[in-house]
């Protein structure tokens, strides 16, 4: 089995991203990936203000497939609280997710760990975009981590093409994060994260239908690791975390 923890689904004609669910689930099929946690390119509140309904709906279509998590804008506090709040209750989203540098507020700032707070009173898990870009750095999110330690945070991306080494000492540090091996460009960097770590605390994701879900599932084959830490970064990992129940 695998779950990619990491894939989105949105349509913004306005920008060209045209990624409606059924894509995503033909590109999920050509690639053997049985489900997928899904969020949108754009944040909440913002430029399209129907994103909970076009995730919801689209989750509908492929419920045994798809896995929702709502992307927060900080910026906007008790109101971004308030969607939290709707996105869990009334359409049963399974997580958050975070991308600092389109909004350009720090991961450790009040606002951001107000919403973590929250998702951590509901048990769901926070996925931040960790990458090289300013905002998104592995030891700024380690200060988020810190202030609010009953929340599972994941880390996109490894801390991207120059930081992964510092997310791989943030998850030392502090046991409620996790990382992703989504978009990491180097394989080595993700043995020596389970050497360091083991594996439960790797996961899987491809960022799809932006990315090559084919590379990013070799990546994880090619690096010789035992079949029950494939499994674990696969599916196992995930699947704990948002309480699935797999097979």
């Amino acid at each position: 089995m695998i779950i990619d923890a990491h894939a989105h689904m949105d349509e913004i004609e306005s920008l060209g991203w045209m990624d409606p669910p059924e894509r995503v689930i033909g590109i999920m099929d050509k690639a053997g990936i049985d489900k997928a946690v899904v969020s949108t390119y754009c944040n909440l509140p913002g430029i399209n203000n129907d994103a909970l309904e076009y995730v919801y709906n689209g989750v509908k279509k492929f419920p045994d497939r798809l896995i929702p998590y709502v992307r927060l804008d900080p910026w906007y506090g008790k109101r971004a609280i308030s969607i939290l709040d709707i996105a869990v209750r009334e359409y049963n989203f399974r997580g958050v997710k975070f991308h600092p540098a389109h909004y350009t507020l720090h991961p450790f700032g009040a606002d951001t760990v107000n919403i973590l707070k929250r998702a951590a009173e509901y048990n769901i898990p926070v996925l931040f975009h960790c990458s090289d870009e300013s905002m998104c750095l592995p030891l700024q999110i380690a200060e988020a981590a810190k202030q609010s330690p009953d929340t599972k945070i994941i880390m996109a991306h490894m801390g991207g093409f120059y930081h992964w080494e510092d997310a791989i000492r943030v998850c030392q540090k502090y046991k409620n994060v996790y990382i992703d091996t989504c978009e990491s460009p180097f394989p080595y960097a993700i043995k020596e994260a389970v050497s360091v770590l083991g594996a439960e605390r790797v996961i899987f994701g491809t960022d799809i239908p932006t990315d090559n879900p084919f590379f990013e599932i070799e990546k994880i084959r090619c690096i010789g690791l035992s079949k029950e830490e494939e499994d674990m970064i696969f599916y196992k990992n995930i699947a704990g975390i948002l309480n699935l129940e797999v097979e």
